[in-house]
């Protein structure tokens, strides 16, 4: 007998996802931004559709992120003016897309955007009641929700990073072994990152069995910005984060470098982070204990001087991106027996990984 007293994603309207950028748009320039709605729909589904109804080039389409299918998501989309004369200029390009999707708003900036611009999601998520609830069972599941978003949760790529069967990591390994040729870049330059997910993906789950643990040699962030983000070198033997310049060097491995002063460790706010893997790799120095994990795992899955090269030649980046995040902007209410959920993801997390915690907590059941 299934008992769970909440249910989740029934409907799309269950899960409202909006892309919240970084900047102020400039209202000039050559870069064409249109803000959608979709429902059902995958993110490459949007696109495909461009580039099939007009003969346009993947390469010319840029986007933030992928967002959920069975949701109802708002994001953006840029095109350069040089492709948008291609197929009729703005009305063309907004006629197209409103055949899949809502167009909600417009704007001329001077950059597009990238799967590596440092976007938040705003998420609203209904959990719907399978049955009349008690003020106590309103309560216990009230004080589970506001415990869990206290916490830190692991910072995993979502599945739909891999695609179905897990196809996209595979490939990605595929072209870094120079085993498979794709024509289209950027289809080639996403395999490759979905290699890199799910290696990180990997290295995490070695690191959850201690629950924000750092060890000798982690480069970590301070989340609180109180070093301006910068990079720091844990000292397990002091307790303490030397800062270092990150100075990007045309090489295929470095090191921390240039240690600039030292300040005390606060576990607050201070997140350890490990490499996605791309050009100009930034590793933990090799002697230290989270260097040796680091160097195992590299080696495990053959990445080397050889596969990175294809990195830099298709100016694949690296990243450090933190194990752990945490929401922020939360705010839960009821409607009736629903739960009502709010709140916000920094670039990069995934709220599906949200939801097992939820599904975990609460013991949701997911439609």
């Amino acid at each position: 007998m299934d008992d769970r007293l909440f249910s989740f994603k029934q409907k799309s309207q269950d899960f409202i996802v909006t892309e919240e950028l970084p900047f102020k748009f400039a209202n000039e320039g050559d870069v064409f931004f249109v803000f959608f709605e979709k429902r059902n729909l995958n993110t490459m589904d949007v696109v495909k559709h461009i580039c099939n109804s007009r003969n346009l080039s993947r390469l010319a389409l840029w986007i933030a992120g992928l967002k959920d299918k069975k949701a109802i998501t708002r994001q953006r989309i840029c095109i350069y003016k040089s492709a948008l004369k291609k197929i009729g200029w703005e009305n063309g390009f907004l006629e197209t897309i409103g055949e899949v999707a809502k167009v909600l708003d417009t704007w001329w900036h001077t950059t597009p955007i990238g799967m590596t611009t440092p976007i938040k999601n705003g998420f609203y998520i209904k959990l719907r009641a399978n049955k009349k609830l008690s003020e106590k069972e309103k309560d216990i599941s009230n004080r589970k929700i506001l415990s869990l978003f206290k916490k830190w949760f692991p910072n995993l790529f979502g599945n739909q990073r891999f695609g179905i069967n897990g196809i996209n990591p595979q490939q990605g390994s595929d072209i870094l072994a120079w085993r498979l040729k794709l024509q289209d870049k950027k289809d080639l330059v996403f395999k490759i990152q979905a290699y890199a997910s799910k290696i990180f993906n990997e290295y995490l789950h070695t690191r959850t069995k201690k629950w924000l643990e750092i060890i000798d040699g982690d480069i970590v962030i301070d989340t609180a910005n109180t070093v301006k983000n910068q990079l720091g070198l844990y000292q397990a033997k002091s307790d303490t984060i030397k800062i270092f310049d990150d100075t990007k060097d045309k090489v295929f491995f470095r090191y921390p470098e240039h240690m600039r002063w030292e300040i005390a460790f606060n576990k607050e706010t201070m997140i350890a982070t490990w490499p996605v893997i791309g050009y100009n790799l930034l590793l933990t120095p090799k002697d230290s204990a989270a260097g040796k994990k680091e160097q195992w795992l590299l080696e495990k899955n053959w990445i080397s001087e050889k596969s990175l090269k294809l990195c830099i030649d298709y100016k694949i980046y690296w990243i450090r991106r933190p194990l752990w995040v945490f929401p922020e902007k939360v705010h839960v209410h009821f409607q009736q027996d629903d739960i009502l959920l709010n709140f916000s993801l920094p670039w990069g997390a995934y709220a599906s990984i949200m939801i097992d915690e939820l599904e975990k907590t609460l013991w949701v059941k997911v439609s």
